[in-house]
């Protein structure tokens, strides 16, 4: 079942690191214990998938920190993102 998330993300740029923060919905699956798979539903920022560090935040739960190590967009428009912890 999805959930409401705040996405706060990294991008790498020529003149370094910018900080950006989204809420979506998006579905937290965990696929090994030091990884996770996040499947973030349409709409979602353009640049999400150009992230180096995320941090998903479930409302009203602990956040979870990564790094963005696999992104690929599906048919139906979301985005799934893997991140490695």
């Amino acid at each position: 079942m999805s959930c409401r998330v705040r996405l706060d993300y990294l991008l790498d740029t020529f003149l370094g690191p910018i900080a950006k923060s989204a809420e979506c919905e998006a579905l937290i699956v965990p696929i090994t214990p030091g990884a996770f798979q996040v499947q973030v539903q349409a709409p979602f920022p353009d640049d999400l998938h150009k992230a180096h560090t995320i941090t998903v935040t479930p409302l009203s739960k602990q956040p979870l920190t990564g790094t963005l190590v696999h992104t690929r967009k599906l048919a139906n428009g979301d985005l799934e993102l893997q991140i490695d912890v």
